[in-house]
């Protein structure tokens, strides 16, 4: 009976400890969200140290892959004449991120970190005009709740990429934020917001083609915006519209990008916008669920900015809301026009769609949350998972501890380097993708055995891509060591050599067509690289 007693009298005195442990940490959370709300250097500094370790950091793990190598060498062209033929006629894009490296290059010596700096810079300005643009409509912690979703989003890793994308992000940050500053200010107060439009709209224009799609967004927003006013901003129309003059550039890479051919596996289809879409928003949505799980419970707690949510803040007007879903639509619209073309879609042209989704995150919270800072906070603190991901910190923290050596014999992956398989033999890659790297990372002794081969009619019969097939025009131009030959030139010299390829990736060609000639192929082994390719075969032609 007494033990009775006891256990009845000790429940209560859990319960009250840990309701009082819970109100505690609600307060604590109270506290720390005015903090920061009232300090934005505070949040600036981090909103830096995510940018730190969630994207430039990261740059000094990766090497430059296959386009990345094409701006580097473009960019260090012998005169700026030469760069631009170059880019008309070699990597068919707009010239913004070219001279922007070239530039780059006459402060910093070509390198790895300065051909990717422009990106890195793009990026760091696009996230903070995300942290601005949401700022100005609710508050510092939102900002940060929106430029935490664009540092942890799938896109994050270009980034660090030498490649428009990031620079295309960055310079719509910037146009976005004139935007949203013209239509609010005083018209005579408004010229900065308007010459920044036009700046960073030149800028989006002459860095990527699909720029031209994140644009059309705002042209569109704008004439929604014309017709619930009923009346025209002629003053910003000018502005909006002036810009559309970078579009002649767009002219020769349209006419070379329709004329090549592309794997069916790559061309764009409902399946891959589905998977595009999955990428933006499951990591979103399972880590933003997960905060407001928590939201919800800690709203048990009375908080100390209730009375004070919504006081002072505005809220994203319709435009801005409509702008917002425009940049979501980005992929979706990109999608159907190279569906329609048979072209090929990678992810990485709907990015736009990011800065977007950063601002309906911030909306959507602040408008289930009635903006409260508490509520930013621990959504905040959720969203650092996409950041920091933890799957990255175990990994870390694995290498810090001696790991015991893989036994070839069951793993697969052979101990021998595939630069010392056979070195009598001739090595051939398979993919331009390796090719290319090969020579930017492999030493001239084993350059000297690599060859890529070429051959028109069998790379459109067994991959239907002929995106490699313009090696030979970069000899010459490009640093490239090793040699590129016409494949029926080659087989008649060489009867038995390497492959270093992966069967069955659509773009290659060359193992397939072996087969077809009534090649012997003998797998070596996994060899274990850089490179996407892995696999490493001796082939035997019949004499």
């Amino acid at each position: 009976m007494a033990e009775t007693l006891r256990q009845t009298e000790t429940a209560p005195r859990t319960g009250f400890v840990l309701r009082r442990i819970w109100q505690r940490a609600g307060t604590r959370l109270d506290t720390i969200a005015a903090s920061l709300d009232k300090r934005p250097p505070a949040l600036f500094f981090l909103f830096l140290l995510s940018f730190y370790i969630g994207v430039a950091k990261s740059e000094r793990m990766f090497p430059l892959w296959h386009d990345e190598l094409y701006t580097l060498y473009i960019a260090q062209a012998p005169s700026f004449s030469t760069m631009m033929l170059w880019i008309r006629t070699i990597d068919l894009n707009p010239p913004l991120y070219y001279i922007l490296a070239r530039l780059t290059f006459h402060v910093l010596h070509p390198s790895q970190f300065s051909v990717r700096l422009p990106s890195l810079v793009g990026y760091f300005v696009a996230t903070l005009c995300t942290y601005q643009f949401i700022r100005r409509r609710t508050s510092p912690l939102y900002g940060m709740l929106g430029a935490l979703v664009l540092l942890g989003s799938w896109f994050a890793p270009y980034a660090y990429q030498a490649r428009p994308y990031a620079l295309v992000l960055g310079f719509l940050g910037l146009c976005a934020l004139g935007w949203q500053r013209a239509i609010a200010e005083p018209v005579r107060g408004r010229w900065p917001s308007l010459l920044l439009i036009v700046f960073s709209a030149y800028g989006m224009l002459l860095s990527h083609v699909l720029a031209a799609v994140a644009y059309a967004a705002l042209l569109l927003t704008e004439f929604i915006r014309t017709l619930l006013r009923r009346r025209i901003d002629w003053l910003l129309w000018v502005c909006l519209l002036v810009p559309l003059s970078a579009c002649v550039t767009y002219l020769q890479p349209v006419a070379h990008h329709s004329a090549g051919a592309f794997p069916e596996k790559f061309q764009a289809s409902i399946e891959q916008l589905f998977e595009a879409y999955s990428n933006l928003w499951s990591p979103i949505a399972t880590l933003l669920c997960g905060g407001l799980m928590l939201v919800g419970l800690l709203e048990t707690i009375p908080s100390a900015d209730a009375q004070s949510r919504s006081e002072g803040r505005p809220g994203f007007s319709l435009p801005e809301m409509i702008f917002a879903a425009g940049l979501c639509c980005v992929p979706l619209v990109v999608a159907l026009v190279f569906m329609h073309s048979h072209s090929a879609y990678f992810d990485r042209y709907g990015m736009p769609c990011i800065f977007g989704a950063s601002i309906l995150v911030a909306a959507m919270v602040a408008r289930w949350t009635h903006t409260s800072s508490r509520a930013a906070l621990v959504c905040s603190l959720f969203l650092v998972f996409g950041v920091v991901r933890p799957a990255s910190v175990a990994r870390r923290l694995q290498g810090l501890f001696p790991q015991p050596p893989a036994t070839p014999a069951l793993t697969g992956i052979s101990a021998t380097p595939y630069t010392e398989v056979l070195p009598n033999l001739p090595f051939v890659d398979a993919s331009g993708l390796t090719f290319l790297e090969m020579n930017s990372r492999e030493k001239s002794v084993f350059l000297s055995r690599v060859y890529y081969l070429t051959d028109g009619q069998a790379a459109v019969h067994y991959a239907n891509a002929t995106i490699f097939e313009g090696m030979p025009n970069l000899v010459g131009k490009f640093p490239i060591q090793g040699h590129v030959e016409p494949y029926p030139a080659f087989i008649q010299k060489h009867r038995q050599f390497l492959v270093f390829g992966t069967y069955n990736y659509p773009e290659d060609w060359l193992l397939r067509k072996l087969l077809a000639d009534g090649a012997t192929l003998k797998f070596l082994g996994d060899y274990p690289s850089t490179y996407k390719d892995n696999h490493l075969y001796e082939v035997t032609l019949a004499h």
